[in-house]
């Protein structure tokens, strides 16, 4: 049976050399730091907005 697509299933822990493990490392920063100083987009801004609300509310409602 194939554990493919299904990341809750149990499966083969493979481990990665340490150059790869760093090269990866370098790869995610400079992938970071383009993207750091650029806002938020106001669709999203707007998501967390109201998930916020929606935690309140059911913070208020368990209270």
């Amino acid at each position: 049976m194939s554990t493919e697509g299904k990341l809750d299933q149990p499966g083969p822990h493979l481990r990665l050399e340490p150059d790869a493990r760093e090269q990866i490392g370098v790869r995610l920063q400079a992938v970071f730091a383009e993207i750091e100083g650029q806002p938020i987009p106001d669709e999203q801004i707007d998501l967390l907005l109201a998930l916020r609300r929606a935690e309140r509310e059911l913070a208020r409602r368990e209270a």
